[in-house]
Protein backbone atom coordinates (compact mmCIF):
# COMPACT_ATOMS: atom_id res chain seq x y z
CA UNK A 1 0.00 0.00 0.00
CA UNK A 2 2.96 2.15 0.57
CA UNK A 3 3.81 1.65 -3.12
CA UNK A 4 0.40 2.59 -4.20
CA UNK A 5 -0.10 5.89 -2.30
CA UNK A 6 3.39 7.02 -3.51
CA UNK A 7 2.39 6.37 -6.97
CA UNK A 8 -0.82 8.79 -6.56
CA UNK A 9 0.87 11.24 -4.55
CA UNK A 10 3.09 11.16 -7.70
CA UNK A 11 0.12 11.82 -10.13
CA UNK A 12 -1.35 14.23 -7.98
CA UNK A 13 2.22 16.66 -8.33
CA UNK A 14 2.60 15.88 -12.16
CA UNK A 15 -1.10 17.63 -12.39
CA UNK A 16 -0.84 20.15 -9.77
CA UNK A 17 1.97 20.84 -11.66
CA UNK A 18 -0.32 22.06 -14.36
CA UNK A 19 -2.92 23.96 -12.79
CA UNK A 20 -1.70 27.31 -13.44
CA UNK A 21 0.18 25.92 -16.92
CA UNK A 22 -2.37 23.34 -18.16
CA UNK A 23 -1.39 24.28 -21.91
CA UNK A 24 2.29 22.71 -20.66
CA UNK A 25 1.34 19.87 -18.88
CA UNK A 26 1.41 16.35 -20.83
CA UNK A 27 0.32 13.19 -18.60
CA UNK A 28 -0.61 9.81 -20.11
CA UNK A 29 -0.96 6.98 -17.82
CA UNK A 30 -0.27 3.76 -18.80
CA UNK A 31 -1.23 0.14 -18.12
CA UNK A 32 -0.15 -3.73 -19.15
CA UNK A 33 -1.18 -7.25 -18.06
CA UNK A 34 0.93 -10.68 -19.25
CA UNK A 35 -0.70 -13.45 -18.70
CA UNK A 36 1.92 -16.28 -19.00
CA UNK A 37 1.14 -20.37 -19.44
CA UNK A 38 3.75 -23.27 -19.73
CA UNK A 39 3.18 -27.03 -19.86
CA UNK A 40 6.02 -29.21 -20.24
CA UNK A 41 6.04 -32.99 -19.53
CA UNK A 42 9.42 -32.55 -17.47
CA UNK A 43 9.74 -34.90 -14.45
CA UNK A 44 6.01 -36.79 -15.33
CA UNK A 45 4.08 -38.90 -17.28
CA UNK A 46 1.60 -36.76 -17.84
CA UNK A 47 1.80 -33.23 -19.60
CA UNK A 48 2.04 -30.59 -16.43
CA UNK A 49 0.77 -26.83 -16.88
CA UNK A 50 1.57 -23.73 -14.69
CA UNK A 51 -0.06 -20.47 -15.58
CA UNK A 52 0.77 -17.09 -14.33
CA UNK A 53 -0.59 -13.37 -14.05
CA UNK A 54 3.72 -12.78 -14.94
CA UNK A 55 3.65 -8.96 -14.79
CA UNK A 56 0.79 -6.23 -13.84
CA UNK A 57 1.97 -3.02 -13.71
CA UNK A 58 0.07 0.86 -13.85
CA UNK A 59 1.91 4.09 -14.29
CA UNK A 60 1.96 7.24 -16.13
CA UNK A 61 4.49 9.66 -18.09
CA UNK A 62 3.88 12.95 -17.15
CA UNK A 63 6.05 16.06 -19.35
CA UNK A 64 6.68 19.62 -18.22
CA UNK A 65 8.91 21.58 -20.19
CA UNK A 66 12.39 19.74 -19.99
CA UNK A 67 11.10 18.19 -16.82
CA UNK A 68 9.76 14.27 -17.26
CA UNK A 69 8.44 11.77 -14.34
CA UNK A 70 7.82 8.38 -14.90
CA UNK A 71 6.21 5.88 -12.37
CA UNK A 72 5.69 2.24 -12.78
CA UNK A 73 3.89 0.57 -10.07
CA UNK A 74 3.76 -3.37 -10.14
CA UNK A 75 1.75 -5.89 -8.54
CA UNK A 76 4.36 -8.77 -7.26
CA UNK A 77 2.42 -11.60 -5.46
CA UNK A 78 -0.02 -10.14 -3.18
CA UNK A 79 1.52 -6.83 -3.01
CA UNK A 80 2.14 -3.94 -4.77
CA UNK A 81 5.85 -2.41 -5.71
CA UNK A 82 6.95 0.44 -7.15
CA UNK A 83 9.19 -0.46 -9.97
CA UNK A 84 10.31 2.62 -11.85
CA UNK A 85 10.28 6.16 -10.44
CA UNK A 86 12.32 8.39 -12.06
CA UNK A 87 12.54 12.83 -12.46
CA UNK A 88 14.27 12.80 -15.93
CA UNK A 89 15.99 16.81 -17.22
CA UNK A 90 15.88 16.60 -20.94
CA UNK A 91 18.52 18.23 -22.52
CA UNK A 92 19.29 18.97 -26.79
CA UNK A 93 21.15 15.43 -26.62
CA UNK A 94 21.00 14.08 -23.22
CA UNK A 95 18.91 13.11 -20.20
CA UNK A 96 19.83 13.22 -16.45
CA UNK A 97 17.79 10.79 -14.36
CA UNK A 98 17.78 10.11 -10.84
CA UNK A 99 15.42 7.84 -8.77
CA UNK A 100 14.87 4.32 -9.10
CA UNK A 101 15.57 2.59 -12.69
CA UNK A 102 17.13 0.19 -14.42
CA UNK A 103 20.88 0.55 -14.89
CA UNK A 104 22.52 0.99 -18.75
CA UNK A 105 23.32 -2.34 -18.77
CA UNK A 106 22.00 -5.04 -21.21
CA UNK A 107 19.38 -4.64 -24.11
CA UNK A 108 17.59 -7.39 -23.54
CA UNK A 109 16.85 -6.15 -19.74
CA UNK A 110 16.09 -2.65 -20.97
CA UNK A 111 13.34 -3.93 -23.41
CA UNK A 112 9.95 -3.41 -21.86
CA UNK A 113 8.53 -6.83 -21.31
CA UNK A 114 5.76 -6.33 -23.77
CA UNK A 115 8.78 -5.99 -26.48
CA UNK A 116 10.04 -9.09 -25.61
CA UNK A 117 10.70 -11.77 -28.61
CA UNK A 118 9.97 -14.61 -25.61
CA UNK A 119 8.36 -14.93 -22.67
CA UNK A 120 11.43 -15.15 -20.71
CA UNK A 121 14.31 -13.17 -21.18
CA UNK A 122 18.02 -14.88 -21.98
CA UNK A 123 19.10 -16.86 -19.08
CA UNK A 124 21.95 -15.66 -19.16
CA UNK A 125 20.40 -11.89 -18.88
CA UNK A 126 18.82 -13.00 -15.68
CA UNK A 127 21.72 -14.35 -14.24
CA UNK A 128 23.86 -11.29 -15.18
CA UNK A 129 21.47 -8.64 -14.36
CA UNK A 130 19.77 -6.76 -11.33
CA UNK A 131 16.42 -5.47 -10.85
CA UNK A 132 16.00 -1.34 -10.55
CA UNK A 133 17.71 0.45 -7.82
CA UNK A 134 18.39 3.85 -6.97
CA UNK A 135 20.33 5.90 -8.24
CA UNK A 136 21.38 8.76 -11.02
CA UNK A 137 22.31 8.33 -15.21
CA UNK A 138 23.19 10.54 -17.58
CA UNK A 139 22.24 9.53 -21.05
CA UNK A 140 24.10 11.50 -24.04
CA UNK A 141 22.92 10.33 -27.37
CA UNK A 142 23.42 11.89 -31.54
CA UNK A 143 23.01 9.73 -34.87
CA UNK A 144 25.85 7.92 -33.98
CA UNK A 145 26.47 7.65 -30.29
CA UNK A 146 25.33 6.85 -27.10
CA UNK A 147 26.87 6.88 -23.78
CA UNK A 148 25.33 6.68 -20.83
CA UNK A 149 27.35 6.19 -16.96
CA UNK A 150 25.37 6.65 -13.30
CA UNK A 151 26.00 5.83 -9.90
CA UNK A 152 23.54 3.71 -7.84
CA UNK A 153 23.02 2.20 -4.79
CA UNK A 154 23.02 -1.47 -4.19
CA UNK A 155 19.12 -1.58 -3.44
CA UNK A 156 15.94 -0.25 -4.89
CA UNK A 157 13.94 1.88 -3.04
CA UNK A 158 11.00 -0.83 -2.04
CA UNK A 159 13.96 -2.39 -0.04
CA UNK A 160 15.80 0.66 1.69
CA UNK A 161 14.67 0.25 4.79
CA UNK A 162 14.45 -3.74 6.03
CA UNK A 163 16.81 -5.26 3.25
CA UNK A 164 19.19 -2.60 2.82
CA UNK A 165 22.68 -3.44 1.46
CA UNK A 166 25.40 -0.75 2.07
CA UNK A 167 27.28 -1.10 -1.17
CA UNK A 168 27.01 1.36 -4.74
CA UNK A 169 27.79 0.35 -8.06
CA UNK A 170 28.35 2.30 -10.76
CA UNK A 171 27.73 1.53 -14.67
CA UNK A 172 28.59 3.03 -18.03
CA UNK A 173 27.67 1.71 -21.53
CA UNK A 174 29.16 3.03 -24.88
CA UNK A 175 27.18 1.88 -28.13
CA UNK A 176 27.82 3.14 -32.22
CA UNK A 177 25.20 2.97 -34.32
CA UNK A 178 25.27 3.65 -37.77
CA UNK A 179 21.08 4.15 -39.39
CA UNK A 180 19.94 4.22 -43.33
CA UNK A 181 16.26 5.56 -42.70
CA UNK A 182 15.70 5.20 -46.61
CA UNK A 183 16.40 1.33 -46.37
CA UNK A 184 15.39 0.83 -42.54
CA UNK A 185 18.29 -0.48 -41.76
CA UNK A 186 20.25 0.15 -38.50
CA UNK A 187 24.09 -1.45 -37.09
CA UNK A 188 24.27 -1.22 -33.39
CA UNK A 189 27.61 -2.27 -31.15
CA UNK A 190 28.86 -1.55 -28.13
CA UNK A 191 29.45 -2.78 -24.46
CA UNK A 192 29.67 -1.86 -20.90
CA UNK A 193 30.78 -2.70 -17.43
CA UNK A 194 29.43 -2.03 -13.44
CA UNK A 195 31.83 -1.92 -10.31
CA UNK A 196 30.28 -2.61 -7.39
CA UNK A 197 31.93 -1.87 -3.86
CA UNK A 198 32.42 -4.36 -1.09
CA UNK A 199 29.42 -4.26 1.06
CA UNK A 200 30.11 -2.46 4.33
CA UNK A 201 29.10 -2.37 8.17
CA UNK A 202 28.80 -6.81 7.92
CA UNK A 203 31.77 -9.13 8.75
CA UNK A 204 30.63 -11.69 6.22
CA UNK A 205 28.81 -10.51 3.45
CA UNK A 206 26.98 -13.18 1.16
CA UNK A 207 26.71 -13.12 -2.60
CA UNK A 208 24.51 -15.10 -4.89
CA UNK A 209 23.54 -15.58 -8.81
CA UNK A 210 20.20 -16.90 -10.11
CA UNK A 211 18.28 -17.51 -12.80
CA UNK A 212 15.15 -19.12 -13.24
CA UNK A 213 16.37 -20.39 -17.20
CA UNK A 214 13.95 -20.00 -19.86
CA UNK A 215 10.94 -19.65 -17.35
CA UNK A 216 10.15 -18.64 -14.05
CA UNK A 217 6.62 -20.69 -14.23
CA UNK A 218 8.77 -23.67 -13.00
CA UNK A 219 8.42 -24.87 -8.83
CA UNK A 220 12.50 -24.32 -9.10
CA UNK A 221 15.41 -21.57 -10.55
CA UNK A 222 17.02 -23.84 -12.92
CA UNK A 223 20.52 -21.89 -12.00
CA UNK A 224 21.55 -20.81 -8.63
CA UNK A 225 24.77 -20.42 -6.09
CA UNK A 226 25.21 -18.69 -2.74
CA UNK A 227 28.57 -18.16 -1.29
CA UNK A 228 30.04 -16.12 1.91
CA UNK A 229 33.00 -13.64 2.06
CA UNK A 230 31.60 -11.61 -1.04
CA UNK A 231 33.78 -8.47 -1.81
CA UNK A 232 33.60 -6.47 -5.14
CA UNK A 233 32.27 -7.50 -8.54
CA UNK A 234 32.94 -6.22 -11.93
CA UNK A 235 31.27 -7.30 -15.07
CA UNK A 236 31.39 -6.95 -18.43
CA UNK A 237 28.63 -6.80 -21.49
CA UNK A 238 29.93 -6.28 -25.21
CA UNK A 239 26.35 -6.15 -27.27
CA UNK A 240 25.41 -6.50 -31.26
CA UNK A 241 22.41 -5.33 -32.80
CA UNK A 242 21.03 -5.03 -36.64
CA UNK A 243 17.60 -4.35 -37.95
CA UNK A 244 16.01 -4.08 -41.49
CA UNK A 245 12.41 -3.96 -42.58
CA UNK A 246 12.29 -8.04 -42.16
CA UNK A 247 15.14 -9.07 -40.01
CA UNK A 248 16.40 -8.46 -36.15
CA UNK A 249 19.27 -9.59 -34.78
CA UNK A 250 20.29 -9.17 -31.77
CA UNK A 251 23.40 -10.93 -29.11
CA UNK A 252 25.07 -10.05 -25.70
CA UNK A 253 27.87 -11.49 -23.94
CA UNK A 254 28.34 -11.03 -20.58
CA UNK A 255 31.50 -11.59 -17.88
CA UNK A 256 31.24 -11.57 -14.08
CA UNK A 257 33.90 -11.63 -11.37
CA UNK A 258 33.29 -11.47 -7.74
CA UNK A 259 35.93 -11.04 -5.79
CA UNK A 260 36.14 -12.68 -1.87
CA UNK A 261 37.43 -11.64 1.55
CA UNK A 262 39.80 -13.69 3.66
CA UNK A 263 41.80 -15.14 0.60
CA UNK A 264 38.86 -17.18 -1.17
CA UNK A 265 39.98 -17.08 -4.91
CA UNK A 266 37.38 -15.15 -6.97
CA UNK A 267 34.29 -16.32 -8.45
CA UNK A 268 33.93 -16.09 -12.20
CA UNK A 269 30.76 -16.85 -14.44
CA UNK A 270 30.04 -16.34 -18.10
CA UNK A 271 27.39 -16.38 -20.41
CA UNK A 272 25.10 -14.79 -23.25
CA UNK A 273 22.74 -15.15 -26.44
CA UNK A 274 22.21 -14.46 -29.68
CA UNK A 275 18.42 -14.52 -30.80
CA UNK A 276 16.40 -13.45 -34.60
CA UNK A 277 13.30 -12.05 -35.87
CA UNK A 278 11.71 -12.07 -39.05
CA UNK A 279 8.59 -10.16 -39.92
CA UNK A 280 6.15 -12.49 -42.14
CA UNK A 281 3.92 -9.57 -41.73
CA UNK A 282 4.79 -6.21 -41.36
CA UNK A 283 7.80 -3.78 -41.79
CA UNK A 284 10.35 -2.56 -39.49
CA UNK A 285 11.14 -2.68 -35.70
CA UNK A 286 11.11 0.07 -33.22
CA UNK A 287 14.61 1.69 -32.03
CA UNK A 288 14.90 4.30 -29.33
CA UNK A 289 17.85 6.38 -30.25
CA UNK A 290 17.63 8.05 -26.65
CA UNK A 291 18.47 5.03 -24.59
CA UNK A 292 19.82 2.33 -27.64
CA UNK A 293 17.76 0.02 -27.35
CA UNK A 294 15.08 -1.68 -29.95
CA UNK A 295 11.21 -2.69 -29.60
CA UNK A 296 8.56 -4.43 -31.61
CA UNK A 297 7.43 -4.49 -34.82
CA UNK A 298 6.57 -1.15 -36.10
CA UNK A 299 3.48 -2.30 -37.77
CA UNK A 300 0.99 -2.14 -35.38
CA UNK A 301 -0.13 -5.37 -36.72
CA UNK A 302 2.73 -7.74 -37.38
CA UNK A 303 3.56 -11.63 -37.49
CA UNK A 304 7.31 -12.40 -36.19
CA UNK A 305 8.83 -15.79 -36.14
CA UNK A 306 11.64 -15.69 -33.62
CA UNK A 307 14.51 -17.99 -32.81
CA UNK A 308 17.17 -17.60 -29.78
CA UNK A 309 20.35 -19.82 -28.43
CA UNK A 310 21.49 -19.32 -25.08
CA UNK A 311 24.38 -20.63 -23.05
CA UNK A 312 24.65 -19.74 -19.58
CA UNK A 313 27.85 -20.77 -17.17
CA UNK A 314 27.43 -20.36 -13.79
CA UNK A 315 30.04 -22.92 -12.44
CA UNK A 316 33.66 -22.43 -11.53
CA UNK A 317 36.45 -24.91 -11.13
CA UNK A 318 39.05 -22.45 -9.19
CA UNK A 319 36.50 -20.73 -6.68
CA UNK A 320 34.47 -24.43 -5.94
CA UNK A 321 31.26 -22.50 -6.26
CA UNK A 322 29.02 -24.55 -8.76
CA UNK A 323 25.83 -22.41 -10.11
CA UNK A 324 24.86 -24.49 -12.73
CA UNK A 325 25.56 -24.92 -16.27
CA UNK A 326 23.38 -25.24 -19.54
CA UNK A 327 22.12 -24.43 -23.06
CA UNK A 328 19.16 -23.56 -24.94
CA UNK A 329 17.14 -23.39 -28.04
CA UNK A 330 13.87 -21.45 -28.29
CA UNK A 331 11.67 -20.90 -31.56
CA UNK A 332 8.17 -19.06 -31.70
CA UNK A 333 5.70 -16.87 -33.48
CA UNK A 334 4.55 -13.55 -32.02
CA UNK A 335 1.28 -11.97 -33.63
CA UNK A 336 0.54 -8.27 -32.96
CA UNK A 337 -3.18 -7.96 -33.22
CA UNK A 338 -3.01 -4.14 -33.02
CA UNK A 339 -1.14 -1.67 -30.94
CA UNK A 340 -2.50 -3.17 -27.72
CA UNK A 341 -3.32 -6.73 -27.72
CA UNK A 342 -0.57 -9.46 -28.36
CA UNK A 343 0.04 -13.28 -28.69
CA UNK A 344 3.23 -14.72 -28.37
CA UNK A 345 3.46 -18.37 -28.43
CA UNK A 346 6.94 -20.26 -28.06
CA UNK A 347 8.88 -23.48 -27.46
CA UNK A 348 12.13 -24.33 -25.91
CA UNK A 349 14.36 -27.28 -25.54
CA UNK A 350 16.77 -27.06 -22.91
CA UNK A 351 20.22 -29.31 -22.21
CA UNK A 352 20.69 -29.54 -18.29
CA UNK A 353 24.45 -29.35 -17.53
CA UNK A 354 26.40 -29.64 -14.17
CA UNK A 355 25.52 -27.84 -11.24
CA UNK A 356 21.90 -27.00 -11.93
CA UNK A 357 19.16 -27.05 -9.02
CA UNK A 358 19.03 -30.90 -8.13
CA UNK A 359 15.42 -30.66 -10.04
CA UNK A 360 16.40 -30.00 -12.98
CA UNK A 361 18.08 -33.46 -13.53
CA UNK A 362 17.73 -34.31 -17.44
CA UNK A 363 17.29 -31.90 -20.73
CA UNK A 364 13.63 -30.83 -21.35
CA UNK A 365 11.17 -29.35 -23.55
CA UNK A 366 8.77 -26.86 -22.68
CA UNK A 367 5.64 -25.20 -24.81
CA UNK A 368 5.10 -21.28 -23.70
CA UNK A 369 2.30 -18.99 -24.53
CA UNK A 370 1.16 -15.38 -23.39
CA UNK A 371 -1.41 -12.91 -24.08
CA UNK A 372 -0.30 -9.47 -22.99
CA UNK A 373 -2.67 -6.02 -22.91
CA UNK A 374 -0.81 -2.60 -23.45
CA UNK A 375 -3.19 0.56 -22.42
Amino acid sequence: MKALRLLVFAAMLAYGAGVSHADSLKVKFTARALIDATATGYGKEDVQGYYHLEDCRAGFFANYGNYEMIADLEMAGKKFEMKVLLLNYHFKNGVLSFGNGYEPFSMDMLISTTDMRFNQMAPSVTAFTNSPRLGITYHYYDDHWYLATGLYTHNDMNRLRDEKKNALVSTTRAVWRKRNEAAGKLLHVGGGFSYRTKEVNKDNPSGSISSPGVTSLLPEPMYGAEFDGMGSELKGIVEALYTSRKVLLQGEYFYDRMNRTGGRPAYNAHGGYVQGSYLLKGNGFYYDAMYGIPGRPLSDRAVELVARFNYTDLNDNNSGIYGGEGKDLSLGVNFYLNKYVGLKFNGSYVWVGDGCNSFYDKDFFLAQARIQYIF
